[in-house]
């Protein structure tokens, strides 16, 4: 209405402005107006028209829904009622099963434990290999019916196969699953439900999530697969066997290897057998050199005639030639030459002492630096994970065993390496004064022989 207010104001604005702008005949105006009344009053209709058959339509969706939810309700009321009927018949039926079944009653429900606690071994068994639809056999459990006869019988049968397999040796066909992921059936020797393997002493472990046999990725020494080998070949009595079903066999993954132990010193380890090495390296050297010290001072002495300056005994004994001095100047020279040949003969034997006792100290510092990272770890996390802490403790174990083991060959080292200098000194000295005695009283140098 304001709208047709506001359009007549226009149109009379607008007709007194064209009349007074330029006068225009008023019935054409006159039938605009009317036609667009018109064309308001349809439209106006039309849409009424629209909603009324809608209200319509909501009116009667209404009627159909209250009919569906007085039938759903009819419906239910029919179903509780079922429902409290089997409820009845059913508490009456389980009644007249007991009243039937009488003493066999705790029996039935003795069998359906039994066989809810057989039915875990038996998958966690390897024998399930050979047999491996035994399970099924044993559904009853999970049943309220009354096991039948068959049921009874399948299940005396394997607890007496279980029971029966667990004392003997078998030689079995089974699949067998690689560390490849690849899966073959091979020749295996199980012993009870203890322990398996292939025929060629490859220690198996049962998977019981996917009821296969898995070649273990770390197996035990190669002697106890031998044995293994010869017991299946009958040419061996001992066999080593896991009475925890594989578990103990199973840890072995978990032990580390002599590299892994050595990764756990971390540098300070490293460092500790680098200077090994450096010492086992000036060691060997030092034992080559005397060696030929030796041989060359055993020429020497085979030939005492011709001195030769290549050899330790040879230069002192050279020493002596020549020379009209006193018997303590000659002496004097003696203790001189000798004094020059030992530098050559101890050579090394200070840095293998020194190694040997630096090592064990680094050892310590290891140890040190690992508790403090054990404690860094507590710190942090608390005890609550000892993995967390294992990280540590072990970096402080392994460097304190490693500067052990690096200390002790580098100490007999060191002692082997001084006797043989101190026998070689001992030679040179006891042969130069020998020749130097011999000299004095004028006998000839062949006693140097004799006394080889």
């Amino acid at each position: 209405m304001r709208n047709k207010w506001l359009t007549s104001g226009l149109l009379v604005l607008g007709i007194s402005s064209a009349v007074m702008a330029d006068p225009v005949p008023l019935r054409g105006l006159l039938d605009d107006v009317q036609q667009i009344r018109s064309n308001d009053t349809q439209i106006n209709r039309q849409r009424e028209a629209r909603f009324t058959a809608e209200l319509d339509q909501r009116e009667q969706l209404l009627k159909e829904s209250q009919l569906r939810l007085q039938a759903a309700e009819a419906e239910q009321t029919r179903l509780k009622a079922e429902f409290d009927a089997n409820d009845t018949r059913l508490a009456g039926l389980e009644e007249a099963l007991q009243q039937r079944s009488g003493q066999l009653g705790e029996v039935f429900g003795v069998a359906r434990e039994v066989a809810a606690e057989l039915r875990p071994l038996l998958q966690d068994s390897m024998t399930s290999a050979e047999y491996p639809e035994r399970t099924g056999q044993l559904a009853f459990a999970d049943s309220k019916r009354v096991p039948d006869l068959q049921d009874l019988q399948n299940l005396w049968y394997q607890l007496q196969l279980e029971m029966t397999a667990s004392g003997e040796i078998a030689r079995i066909k089974a699949p067998v699953t690689a560390g490849d992921g690849l899966s073959e059936v091979r020749d295996l020797l199980r012993i009870g439900t203890f322990t398996a393997a292939t025929a060629e002493g490859e220690f198996l472990s049962w998977n019981t999530s996917q009821q296969l046999f898995s070649v273990l990725a770390k197996q035990p020494p190669a002697a106890d697969q031998q044995a293994f080998v010869e017991y299946l070949n009958g040419t061996g009595s001992d066999l080593l066997i896991d009475p925890s079903r594989g578990q103990l066999l199973a840890l072995l993954e978990r032990m580390p290897g002599l590299s892994e132990r050595i990764r756990q010193g971390g540098e300070v380890g490293y460092l500790i057998l680098a200077l090994g090495g450096i010492g086992l390296l000036v060691a060997l050297w030092q034992m080559l050199m005397m060696t030929r010290s030796e041989l060359r001072v055993r020429s020497q002495l085979n030939d005492p005639l011709n001195l030769n300056s290549g050899n330790p005994l040879g230069r002192v004994l050279l020493a002596l030639n020549g020379t009209d001095d006193s018997l303590s100047q000659r002496e004097l020279r003696v203790d001189e030459a000798i004094l020059r040949e030992l530098p050559a003969i101890e050579r090394g034997q200070n840095i293998i002492k020194l190694l040997a006792a630096v090592a064990p100290l680094l050892g310590l510092l290891g140890t040190v630096v690992g508790m403090i990272a054990t404690f860094q770890s507590i710190t942090l996390f608390g005890t609550s994970d000892p993995k967390l802490m294992a990280g540590g403790i072990s970096q402080a174990l392994m460097t304190t065993v490693l500067g052990l083991v690096v200390a002790i060959p580098l100490l007999f080292c060191h002692s082997y390496l001084s006797s043989r200098s101190r026998r070689i000194s001992q030679l040179l000295q006891e042969k130069s004064l020998g020749l130097l005695a011999e000299s004095e009283i004028g006998e000839e140098p062949e006693a140097l022989s004799h006394a080889a």
